[in-house]
């Protein structure tokens, strides 16, 4: 008498567990600026973050396929490529060669920048070295104006917060430190350190870090993000300070504690627009 509606549980549950884990969402975010530069308008930036490679020997989980399909200009990638199994080792990060031939495809089709996540914080050389050998540019407290269209597109890209947090905030501060008529997308993997700069006149801010939480509730915000605890300020999606906007990534992989549930994976396109728009 029980049975079936057990049976029937467990495949819902089952059915939630395994969409968490495999079934790739790619959001799709027009966003509209007052002051965007007329070069800049209907620029598409594939934002990637948290993919937590574990596995030495292929892409798992595999998002290339889509990600192939896609329309897009600028892609970034918020750190945590690696689930940091390497980390006892100074010699190369053995997850990162089932994901070289697509970062490789990736950085050849368009202008591609990384930031370093917490569990690459400690692989500073082997990182350059691997990114440096894929064309991908690393930016750890860096600045770099791209040419788009004809004009400047201006890209800051941050060390991650637990180095910021031990070596100290000098360094970050003086990015931010110029006041630029150039449209600023910031880089980030820890979505708190938005509250440091967002008054600064960067533009768009991208981070990942949280993995919109891992474990989600169907209605409710975001429960529970490392290094913010419970109901962080920053768990997905977008927010807003004034004319600056962040996007946090809900990520594809996960920690160590190996487990989504009601919280698909998902990769993000952006495109700018200019005027008030839908905001």
């Amino acid at each position: 008498m029980f049975l079936i509606p057990l049976v029937l549980i467990f495949s819902i549950v089952f059915a939630i567990y395994w969409g968490s884990m495999r079934w790739l969402k790619v959001s799709t975010h027009i966003l509209y600026f007052d002051d965007l530069p007329e070069h800049l308008e209907g620029l598409r930036i594939l934002h990637i973050s948290d993919l937590h490679s574990n596995d030495k020997e292929r892409a798992n989980p595999d998002i290339w396929r889509h990600v192939d399909g896609l329309d897009f200009d600028i892609a970034a990638i918020t750190g945590d490529i690696i689930l940091g199994q390497a980390w006892n080792h100074s010699g190369p990060i053995l997850e990162l060669e089932p994901q070289r031939l697509y970062l490789e495809a990736l950085a050849a089709r368009v202008p591609t920048f990384f930031v370093e996540g917490n569990h690459e914080a400690h692989h500073y050389r082997q990182m350059l070295q691997f990114m440096d050998e894929v064309g991908i540019a690393f930016l750890r407290n860096e600045v770099v104006i791209l040419e788009v269209n004809g004009g400047p597109f201006e890209i800051i890209g941050t060390k991650d917060f637990s180095n910021l947090r031990r070596a100290g905030f000098d360094d970050f501060y003086e990015l931010f430190d110029d006041v630029s008529d150039n449209f600023q997308l910031v880089l980030t993997h820890q979505p708190q350190l938005f509250d440091r700069f967002k008054d600064s006149g960067a533009n768009l801010t991208l981070a990942g870090h949280t993995h919109g939480g891992q474990l989600r509730l169907p209605f409710f915000p975001t429960i529970y993000a490392p290094n913010q605890g419970l109901w962080p300020r920053y768990g997905a999606g977008l927010y807003r300070h004034g004319d600056a906007v962040m996007h946090v990534s809900r990520g594809i992989g996960t920690t160590y504690f190996p487990i989504r549930f009601w919280n698909r994976p998902e990769i993000a396109v952006i495109e700018l627009r200019s005027g008030s728009g839908q905001r």
